[in-house]
């Protein structure tokens, strides 16, 4: 009986072994099925996400302003775009894009005072941050531009960033993209789908009022001739000057203007006609406004010392 056993046991152990190999085969095969189908699932999202992930990797993004001359504003403007004056500026660098709901959310974190409800109304008037809840932006609003942020949180956001708000010199130097004597950031002739504005074409979702769009993520419109993104629409940007009207002669490097009554904003909106979105028009706001169409954007100056 032993060695019958022995020869059962001996039989059975090879068919037994047999079997969960096959068993183990098909498992290994399910498995590497499912780990197939996963990541052809993972790629498809992460493919769907791509634009998302890269425009926020590359929020911080700065675009090198060469040093230059140029004339600034425009004799076929309004009356405080004139007169014509030459503005000679040093080098500098420029966000690429306008600083986001998520950068601003880093900002806040960092420093709770500019945090929803702590400012004082000087500073910033009741609608700052109006669609936050506490230090958290809207679900999905990553990539746009920072909305709702007066002159004097744009301008704290900035120096907490290592970098400043542009002077008007430097924004309209900036927006021309080293072109001369062009009215729009792209050229002379208006082109209704290179921005974000108030008449855009019939094919763009349309909102209350019988406007058009709403704000859109940064990096959705035009490039201009120095690499920068969306000059023209979308927001409005606050720029380092108070408002003054232009005086005769030339300029170098020329520091902001004082005015802390009205701060100059620039580049039009959603919300502009075609007019204002002239590389030369000037527009205007109390410092501690925050609406819905002004967000900003930084420079950077390069270092000549060292």
């Amino acid at each position: 009986m032993r060695k019958n056993k022995l020869s059962l046991r001996g039989v059975l152990v090879p068919k037994q072994s047999h079997k969960y190999k096959r068993l183990l085969g098909i498992a290994s095969l399910s498995l590497a099925m499912t780990i197939v189908i996963l990541f052809s699932l993972f790629l498809f999202r992460r493919n769907g996400d791509e634009v998302s992930a890269i425009s926020i990797d590359k929020s911080d993004e700065m675009v090198e302003i060469p040093a230059g001359v140029f004339t600034m504003g425009s004799e076929d403007g309004e009356f405080d775009e004139r007169p014509l004056h030459e503005v000679e500026l040093d080098d500098f660098s420029m966000d690429k894009y306008e600083v986001t709901y998520l950068q601003y959310q880093r900002f806040i974190l960092a420093n709770p005072h500019w945090q929803k409800g702590n400012p004082k109304f000087d500073e910033a008037d009741e609608n700052y941050l109006r669609d936050w809840n506490v230090s958290e932006f809207p679900k999905g609003k990553e990539k746009y531009p920072a909305a709702y942020v007066s002159w004097y949180a744009a301008d704290a956001y900035a120096r907490w960033a290592q970098k400043s708000l542009p002077t008007e010199r430097q924004w309209e130097y900036a927006a021309r993209g080293g072109y001369e004597g062009m009215q729009y950031v792209w050229g002379n002739n208006f082109e209704t789908h290179l921005s974000n504005w108030r008449g855009l074409p019939p094919h763009s979702p349309p909102y209350k009022g019988g406007d058009r769009g709403g704000v859109m993520p940064v990096g959705s419109y035009s490039i201009n001739g120095f690499g920068i993104n969306d000059m023209a629409g979308n927001v409005w940007e606050w720029t380092a000057d108070g408002y003054e009207l232009y005086m005769d002669g030339n300029e170098k490097n020329p520091r902001p203007r004082l005015n802390n009554h009205l701060k100059v904003i620039r580049g039009g909106s959603w919300k502009s006609d075609k007019n204002s979105l002239r590389v030369s028009f000037r527009h205007t706001e109390k410092p501690n406004a925050c609406r819905i169409d002004i967000g900003f954007r930084c420079i950077k100056s390069v270092s000549v010392s060292d």
